[in-house]
This record gives C-alpha cells, structure tokens and sequence, in this order.
C-alpha cells in the first residue's frame, strides 16, 4: 500500500499522527503532479488535529492555491481558521467561498454565525 493510500485509511479512523506521517512520506517523494490539492488539504486536516495549525493553514493556503475556482478550498480553510479564534481571516475565507458556490449552505450558515458574533460584539 502506497502512503496516499496508507495516509486516506488512517484519517477514516482518526488516527491523526499516524496519517501525517504517511502523508509526509507521500509529500517527500511524490512529483510535483502527483501532489495534489486533496493532498495538500488533507495533510493539512492532520497537521491541524496533530495540533500543527500554522503548518495546517499553509497546507489549505497550497490547496486553494492550487485550485482557486473551488469555493470547498475557501470553506475549509475558514472552518479552520474559525476554528483558531481567526474571525476576519475565517469571514474572508467563507465569503469567496460563497462568491465561488452560491448554493453551498453549509458556509452561507457558517458565515451569517461569524458576522452575527462580531456585529454582537461590536455592540457591546
């Protein structure tokens, strides 16, 4: 089993480390084609359960990089960058995400939450 392959089986049971290693091993002697935006997005989601969040955010920032017209890049990368207590980096992620998919809901909600904590607290 290759360590794509190797990395994907260990994220479905949420073995974090384990995965980040598989996935760093993919990273270190995949070519450059072969390193793809899911790559970089799912190392990144280990990195980040692993507690790596810069390296995690750097990982969506590739991801996104490499695929700059899919508004899930956006989206995830909001959720965690929410997820760190980075409000405006996460409402700027999430609007382009919707600019990119109109029709995803889960973000429109996501966002709507975020402006409604900052208006809240903008109030106080």
């Amino acid at each position: 089993m290759i360590s794509r392959e190797k990395a994907e089986a260990l994220m479905k049971t949420k073995e974090w480390i384990l995965a980040l290693v598989e996935w760093e091993k993919f990273h270190e002697t995949a070519s450059a084609e072969e390193k793809d935006p899911n790559s970089f997005h799912d190392m990144g989601i280990c990195k980040f359960n692993c507690g790596r969040m810069k390296e995690a955010i750097s990982d969506l920032d590739r991801a996104a990089e490499l695929q700059p017209d899919y508004g899930y890049r956006f989206a995830a990368r909001g959720w965690m960058k929410q997820s760190m207590g980075d409000r405006t980096g996460a409402i700027a992620d999430y609007k382009k995400a919707i600019e990119l998919d109109p029709s995803d809901i889960y973000t429109q909600n996501n966002l709507i939450i975020l402006e409604e904590k900052r208006n809240k607290k903008s109030r106080n």
